[in-house]
């Protein structure tokens, strides 16, 4: 069986304590991270380290129900609280295969092409058209494709979250 996923917010950069948390209870969770280079302690040359995309947000794969999800969650001593749709005040879910998508693209050790990370208002605002990967390593993955000068790139939206990768248009194919 296919889980959900759900989007947990964390506040004042505590998204890494908030997966140790998970990691404990033994679920599933994803934090996207990028490569930086950071100078360590007292170190003259930068370190590349690995270090969250985006603050505050962790993914979480849902094995339970919202009662049973909020309970787990409330021992959690760092103050957090689930994504909501605005429509409804449900929580928000994001399926399965989109996850998988999501994460296969946002992998920071895939470095054979650059990636990029924006909010999905942003993404959005990009003019594409929806489309399918048919080659290589993203086969099977939907989203917009979008050109930029001589260049395009494939937009995968994830609740609040874009990654944006370049990709060859020849290996996609639009939507109807």
């Amino acid at each position: 069986m296919e889980n959900n996923w759900v989007v947990i917010r964390t506040f004042n950069r505590k998204e890494m304590e908030v997966g140790s948390f998970l990691k404990e209870k033994g679920l599933t969770y994803f934090i996207p991270m990028t490569y930086k280079e950071k100078l360590v302690g007292d170190e003259q040359k930068p370190r590349r380290i690995l270090v969250p995309v985006i603050h505050n947000y962790v993914f979480l794969q849902k094995d339970c129900t919202d009662n049973e999800l909020r309970e787990m969650l409330n021992q959690c001593r760092v103050p957090l609280q689930l994504l909501r749709n605005k429509l409804d005040n449900q929580v928000s879910e994001i399926p399965d295969k989109e996850m998988t998508d999501f994460r296969l693209l946002a992998d920071p050790d895939y470095a054979k092409t650059p990636v990029e990370f924006l909010d999905a208002e942003e993404a959005e605002a990009k003019p594409g058209k929806e489309v399918v990967v048919l080659h290589g390593q993203f086969a099977g993955v939907r989203g917009k494709l979008h050109r930029s000068g001589k260049k395009f790139w494939l937009i995968k939206t994830v609740g609040s979250l874009s990654v944006m990768l370049r990709i060859s248009r020849w290996y996609c194919k639009v939507i109807e």
